[in-house]
């Protein structure tokens, strides 16, 4: 592709370069440059790859893309170069979202479950939908296999993937007959500028509570960064009941109103009522929170067209996202329940546990294995302990994903948050603590794994070891069975 076509819709200036020349491929890192390619120096947290522009040129590249003149370098000097590789990536695959209704959705909690309703609800109404999130990348519910999708070793695998990853994706969803995609936007994609080309023509906000303060250093950062995904929407659905949601303009609480509510272990029910319509929404989904992710995805649905017919199939269609509130053994089966969720932030920890205490029966008790995510966030381990102690009958404190950092002293964090430690059973071999979970529990308990949700492995120190809560559990039942 010329130069020429690849820098269209930049502002730049021209130091060496010449602009009728072919490039092959757009490359991010100087290891990977193609012969006559160009190498995008990018500002990275430990490294900065404009230190890499001569190797690059050594490697081959034609021209490089910076933010500050290089000598000796052929160089297109631009203000910020993290916006030209989104706009860079997306002309390399031809531009692709332009083709696509494409639907943005942020916030700290909610996005994957908001995204597999309104997904279904799309699907439902005719229309053939690609997801991009926590959860990978999928064709009308089918797993798509294209560059990166397929290996969690690649930034693919982030929940929003780098640009180089999710333009391909788009193109490939485009040519195989894609209408419609509904997408997670986290914060550090909007931070580095990761959609910037994009145009959505629904955003929708879930909530905001604190996380990635390690990236974003303070909460209101944080939040600029989720609501710059609307500048790139022409509508917006807004969870009005959040006080940071009430700050950005879009269709907010009256308008559509959830009446007649029932929650149960089973799932939930409520009347949808807007502009003098009334559906009656079903969700075999447990949880106050799936009456927020409902609303927010069936908002959104109608007011994208789709009928109310599509709404409550879609809805209803969906019987569990993987990872989220997702029951894996039912005391019909061993005499106590096991659920996982994806829960690692204080409000989604505290809005499954309450969920779940209230599905508690007598008799019963309520039980949380967690821990905190190493190399993150230290300020939500002790909250994160002070809720699980108020609102279980036991808690086991134990790792996930310590990365770099040293177990016990993640532990010790949580610990400092809570008061009646007797009460308390720390295990910090996490296999070790859900076994110890299952091994120990009484009819009628309900027992949440939270943090992990629908993840495979376990982050340490030497990187990613295969890890499923879901195998340890199965083992753990069938070997109490057996006596």
């Amino acid at each position: 592709m010329q130069l020429t076509k690849l820098l269209e819709g930049l502002k730049y200036t021209v130091c060496g370069a010449m602009l009728e020349q072919d490039i092959t491929e757009p490359a991010t890192d100087s290891r990977n440059v193609k012969e006559r390619g160009l190498f995008i120096c990018l500002r990275g947290t430990k490294r900065d790859g404009h230190r890499y522009a001569g190797e690059a040129i050594l490697r081959g590249a034609a021209v490089c893309v910076c933010d500050t003149y290089i000598s000796g370098v052929p160089c297109i000097l631009v203000q910020d170069t993290r916006h030209a590789a989104a706009v860079i990536w997306n002309n390399f695959y031809g531009n692709p979202g332009a083709a696509l209704r494409l639907v943005g959705i942020t916030g700290t909690n909610g996005k994957t479950s908001t995204l597999s309703f309104l997904s279904s609800i799309l699907s439902a109404a005719g229309l053939r939908t690609g997801t991009i999130g926590t959860l990978g990348c999928r064709l009308a519910g089918e797993q798509i296999q294209c560059e990166g999708a397929e290996n969690p070793d690649v930034p693919a695998a982030m929940t929003t993937p780098d640009p180089r990853y999710l333009y391909g994706v788009l193109a490939h969803m485009k040519e195989q007959g894609a209408q419609a995609v509904v997408m997670e936007v986290s914060s550090h994609s909007l931070a580095q500028k990761k959609i910037d080309p994009l145009s959505f023509e629904m955003g929708i906000f879930t909530n905001l509570s604190a996380e990635h303060l390690d990236y974003h250093k303070d909460i209101e950062s944080y939040f600029q960064a989720k609501a710059s995904l609307f500048q790139h929407c022409e509508t917006a659905v807004i969870n009005g009941d959040d006080s940071y949601g009430r700050r950005i303009p879009g269709i907010h609480a009256g308008l559509y109103m959830a009446k007649n509510r029932r929650i149960r272990p089973e799932g939930i029910a409520y009347q949808l009522r807007y502009k003098g319509n009334s559906l009656l929404i079903r969700s075999r989904v447990a949880g106050m929170f799936t009456v927020y992710n409902t609303m927010l995805s069936a908002i959104a649905a109608i007011e994208m067209g789709a009928p109310a017919s599509a709404v409550v199939k879609g809805i209803y269609g969906v019987s569990g996202v993987c990872g989220r509130m997702e029951r894996i053994i039912r005391a019909a089966d061993a005499g106590f329940d096991v659920y996982i969720d994806y829960a690692h932030t204080p409000f989604a920890l505290r809005a499954a546990l309450e969920g779940l205490r209230s599905a508690v029966p007598q008799g019963g008790r309520l039980t949380v294995v967690f821990g905190c995510g190493g190399d993150r966030d230290k300020t939500k381990r002790p909250v994160m302990g002070s809720i699980a102690q108020e609102l279980c009958d036991r808690v086991i404190v134990t790792s996930d994903n310590a990365r770099t950092e040293n177990k016990d002293a993640i532990i010790a964090d949580i610990l400092a948050g809570m008061t009646r430690l007797p009460s308390t059973v720390v295990i910090p071999d996490r296999k070790e603590a859900i076994v110890y979970a299952i091994e120990t529990a009484m009819p009628g308990d309900i027992i949440l794994l939270a943090g992990k949700g629908h993840e495979n492995y376990e982050t340490g120190p030497n990187g990613k070891l295969p890890f499923s809560e879901r195998n340890i559990v199965q083992e753990a039942v069938t070997k109490l069975k057996k006596g």
